[in-house]
């Protein structure tokens, strides 16, 4: 059951992945202004609200895949328990209060490198944004 949880849980790493990957082509493929410098303050202060809310959409997406999959496993009774525990385990906040069973758990050490991994990687395009908008 090792070899099935580890090959589960990279597939949905792997779908995880492309969702961000896309959620981050969607955003570079919106036509940049002229100077950026020439902005008033508060479009630019939009624009980064709208890359972090349109990140954190592509998270939600991550966890609500997690939480499909949990349920599509069985390893979870309720939709609103897979998640939320997918995000929980996702976000690495880890309360403990629920948990996968022996045949799963496996899966939400990997739903939590996953989530770290992820957000890492929003912190870049939130920061490489913020430079773009503020040179």
């Amino acid at each position: 059951m090792i070899l099935g949880q580890l090959l589960i849980g990279a597939m949905a790493i792997a779908v995880s992945v492309i969702i961000h990957a896309s959620f981050m082509l969607a955003a570079a493929s919106i036509p940049q202004r002229a100077d950026p410098s020439r902005h008033p303050q508060a479009i630019k202060a939009l624009i980064i609200i709208g890359v972090v809310v349109w990140f954190f959409l592509s998270i939600c997406v991550q966890c609500w895949a997690w939480a499909v999959l949990l349920m599509y496993l069985g390893a979870m009774e309720s939709l609103e328990a897979a998640l939320y525990f997918s995000t929980v385990t996702f976000t690495t906040v880890g309360y403990g209060d629920l948990v996968l069973g022996e045949d799963w758990r496996l899966l939400g050490s990997f739903a939590g490198a996953n989530g770290t991994i992820i957000i890492g990687w929003t912190t870049a395009m939130v920061f490489l944004a913020v430079q773009r908008i503020y040179p």
